[in-house]
């Protein structure tokens, strides 16, 4: 009898013990949803992308962006505006008015992406901010969207406060960074509905060949 009831007592110990990993596992997979708000996912696009070349000076880059496969597809060239002997942009943005989720409690966009080309001038930019004092064509939240060349895709992580409103818009390289100055950095009614997203060829002369899977906010509701 000792021995049926020890038995029936391990048993009972590791039924709940199962239990208890199985309730965990439900809880943190929720977590890891709940860390990720999505703003654009390729595969089920909810917004209107439209590629959009420079037109300032008579730029002569150029650009397409398709949606194909599931992915986002950015190709074209970045080459020198003739009249400023430097390198212009090409950009793919959404242009619609579908509202996007409230990323204002995130911590971070990522990007799941593969570069095909060895392009170095990869950003991505969001909502129609502009700074104080800024450059006359420079709207939005802007950062590096560092990328290697690969063909695999890559997840790649920029903290929000990567980004910044005060961005040089004949290169657009940051001018004043967010870390040096939280004016700019994204404020909360941007981040609430970010309105645009656009990324970028830009400031760097080569080949832009870039096919995105997903545009997403992680670090969510994080303390």
């Amino acid at each position: 009898r000792l021995v049926i009831a020890n038995t029936m007592e391990f048993s009972l110990k590791l039924g709940f013990w199962w239990l208890s990993c199985f309730v965990l596992g439900v809880a943190a997979a929720k977590e890891s949803q709940d860390d990720v708000i999505v703003l654009e996912d390729f595969s089920n696009p909810k917004h209107t992308w439209t590629e959009m070349n420079d037109p300032v000076m008579g730029g002569k880059s150029t650009g397409t962006f398709t949606i194909d496969d599931g992915l986002g597809k950015f190709e074209g060239h970045v080459v020198d505006v003739p009249f400023l002997h430097a390198p212009g942009f090409i950009q793919s943005r959404t242009t619609d008015r579908v509202v996007f989720p409230d990323i204002s409690t995130c911590r971070a966009l990522q990007v799941v992406a593969k570069s095909l080309s060895d392009y170095d001038g990869y950003r991505i930019s969001f909502g129609n901010a502009h700074a104080p004092g800024g450059k006359f064509f420079a709207y939005g939240y802007k950062a590096n969207l560092v990328i290697d060349t690969s063909d695999a895709f890559v997840t790649v992580t920029i903290p929000l406060t990567d980004f910044t409103d005060f961005w040089d818009d004949a290169t657009g390289d940051p001018i004043h960074t967010c870390q040096e100055d939280s004016t700019y950095c994204p404020d909360e009614m941007t981040l609430r509905n970010v309105k645009r997203l656009a990324v970028w060829g830009e400031g760097k002369a080569g080949h832009v060949d870039l096919q995105i899977q997903t545009i997403q906010a992680v670090g969510c509701g994080a303390e």
